[in-house]
């Protein structure tokens, strides 16, 4: 197998190189525009290194997913966007807001960094994350770093996945959004939003509701069952910004988010299980620009979490965690010639209970990024140490590259040692230490290709303390050794006739360091494809999306995964005038009926429409 991928690595790095160093035909500029719409360099983002810059400085393999895009996607929540996105498997288990788990190029849902306009969503006494009724309505874009980000963020092994809101709508008093969907089994999403600017104060409203009575059996979406809601029938997603712009410089911000949810798990009915969750997360941020060079941002935070999972037939009060936090951070951005340089510090106090255990501890983070532009040449090292008692304390490298010898060429190299926070229960896991794990990725992304965006990663991770079930007793963690590498290409067409293509691959090879034998359960090869439309006015869209993952599960699970997972979105605009518009959109989910699962007791939703009305203010 060693061969063979190697082969796969060489062949690929040979056809791209040629690809991209060989003379550009003749393309318009409107169609490279086009292009750079879908990866714009000069798009800012802030999840690398905590300070805006360039993609086309951006060492690390990142991808971003705008608000547009989403919407045209016929998702739920977030979890339906990142199923869309190359080198990401998210699992389907039913239907649209059950809990589900995700992986970022084989790196599963407890070494992925979730956060929300830079805050953990991550539960800290087991690095878990619930994102299966994340709204979609209230996001600016996503910003998805593939690979470990522990130098800016810390707990980060697999991947950084940050969720950035939207911001006051500037320039008007009120604009908004209403929307609404129905579809089969009772299905409903009721979304609306109210934005704007009024003197110095600009704010952002947002309320949602999902609900379902299950596409598959127990599958059912019902926030009125949460046994412990704070209130009476309140949508299930609230979310507030205000922003006071200070009359000479600066900026005062406060936001608040409201989550709560309830669904099944599971078609044996001999194992049915419950899932419940509830979050509240709070910010308080400032910033200034001390001088022309000099920013200062500081922030303060609070956050709930509760997590109720139970068998029906088992101990209600076993599967209970419930955590808060308050905490802060201060940052100071330097800007200076070629250097852009972020340094600062984070600090919560955490109170962690679940149903064996309570502890209190204090986490602490420093952190240093530096990007140096060079010309076409950007270098981007950086350093964070963290501790937390009872884990201990770590240090976390990295170093980046990215170079720009033409401006449609990019070509990337990035190294960093990081880590992910154990389960630190004691009684799962009597030795907790951190998961860490080094990695080593190079890539380039052009569009020297005549009529194509073409951007492509080659990634190698060693593992180490990786906290695996035992399959003695399953109440216990073991610590494994692994490796996993692979290679992932992404591209885009040229719109023709307003159409165009997006595909994207991804082959993992995982295994176990000590012993050489395949993990299973693990995704060896993702595909995602995309048929679009769009005309010149924007009135008429759709898109055709298709998914397929070879998942490598254990015989014993039954899974089945030969089939594409195609979904079918169509959007319609009836009515425009001045800044208001009107439209219609239909979706159509697992179009062919295919069956994609891992595990027999928990198998995909089987085709299921919908539709709706959207209105533009």
């Amino acid at each position: 197998m060693r061969g063979s991928f190697r082969n796969i690595c060489l062949a690929s790095a040979f056809l791209l190189l040629a690809c991209s160093l060989s003379p550009a035909m003749a393309s318009s500029d409107e169609d490279l525009q086009t292009l750079h719409m879908y990866y714009e360099a000069d798009d800012l983002v802030v999840s690398a290194t905590r300070n805006p810059k360039p993609l086309s400085q951006s060492a690390e393999n990142i991808t971003v997913i705008t608000a547009s895009e989403i919407e045209m996607m016929g998702a739920h929540t977030l979890v339906d966007v990142l199923a869309t996105v190359p080198g990401i498997q998210a699992s389907d288990m039913g239907g649209p807001g059950l809990f589900n788990e995700f992986s970022i190029q084989g790196a599963n849902v407890l070494h992925i960094l979730v956060m929300l306009d830079g805050v953990t969503l991550n539960l800290m006494g087991i690095p878990f994350v619930d994102i299966s009724g994340f709204p979609l309505q209230n996001i600016e874009r996503v910003e998805i770093i593939k690979g470990p980000g522990s130098s800016s963020w810390g707990s980060a092994l697999g991947a950084v996945v940050n969720i950035v809101t939207k911001s006051p709508l500037e320039g008007k008093k009120v604009g908004g959004t209403f929307s609404f969907s129905g579809g089969e089994r009772g299905t409903m999403d009721i979304r609306g939003e109210l934005s704007g600017t009024v003197g110095p104060l600009g704010y952002y409203l947002y309320a949602g509701n999902l609900r379902s009575d299950g596409i598959r059996p127990n599958s059912g979406v019902n926030q009125d069952n949460f046994p412990d809601k704070l209130f009476w029938d309140i949508p299930d997603n609230l979310y507030a910004k205000l922003r006071w712009d200070l009359p000479e410089k600066g900026a005062l911000q406060f936001s608040i988010a409201y989550d709560r949810g309830s669904a099944g798990e599971g078609d044996d009915p001999e194992q049915l299980w419950r899932f419940h969750r509830r979050s509240f997360l709070s910010t308080l941020a400032f910033n200034y620009p001390l001088t022309d060079r000099i920013d200062l941002d500081l922030s303060l935070r609070t956050t709930y979490k509760k997590v109720h999972e139970f068998a029906f037939t088992g101990d209600p009060d076993e599967g209970k965690i419930h955590e808060t936090s308050d905490g802060g951070s201060a940052k100071l951005t330097w800007r200076e010639g070629i250097n852009t340089l972020a340094v600062g510090v984070d600090y919560d106090h955490l109170d962690i209970e679940d149903y064996s255990f309570h502890l209190l501890s204090d986490k602490y983070g420093i952190f240093l990024n530096d990007t140096l532009a060079i010309r076409n040449l950007s270098i981007t090292p950086g350093i964070r140490y963290d501790k937390m008692r009872p884990v201990g304390d770590f240090f976390s490298p990295s170093l980046g590259v990215a170079w720009n010898p033409t401006d449609k060429l990019t070509l990337r190299a990035y190294g960093a040692h990081g880590y992910s926070l154990p389960i630190i229960c004691p009684v799962r896991n009597p030795l907790p230490r951190q998961q860490q794990v080094t990695t080593f990725q190079v890539g380039v992304e052009t569009t020297h290709i005549p009529w194509l965006w073409l951007k492509t990663t080659f990634f190698r991770n060693q593992l180490s303390d990786i906290q695996e079930r035992d399959p003695v007793n399953r109440g216990k963690y073991l610590l494994k050794k692994q490796l996993k590498q692979g290679v992932e290409v992404e591209g885009k067409t040229v719109p023709f006739f307003n159409t165009y293509l997006t595909a994207g691959y991804t082959f993992i090879e995982s295994k176990d360091r000590d012993t050489g034998a395949t993990l299973r359960n693990i995704p060896r090869q993702l595909v995602k494809l995309g048929l679009h439309y769009d005309d010149e006015r924007h009135t008429f869209r759709g898109s055709l999306l298709g998914r397929y993952g070879w998942l490598n599960s254990s015989a014993a699970l039954n899974g089945k995964y030969s089939a594409i997972i195609w979904d079918l979105n169509l959007e319609k605009t009836l009515f425009t005038s001045h800044e208001t518009a009107v439209g219609l959109f239909f979706n159509t989910h697992n179009l062919f009926n295919g069956a994609q699962y891992n595990y027999e007791n928990r198998q995909n939703a089987p085709r299921w429409f919908e539709g709706g009305i959207r209105f533009n203010f």
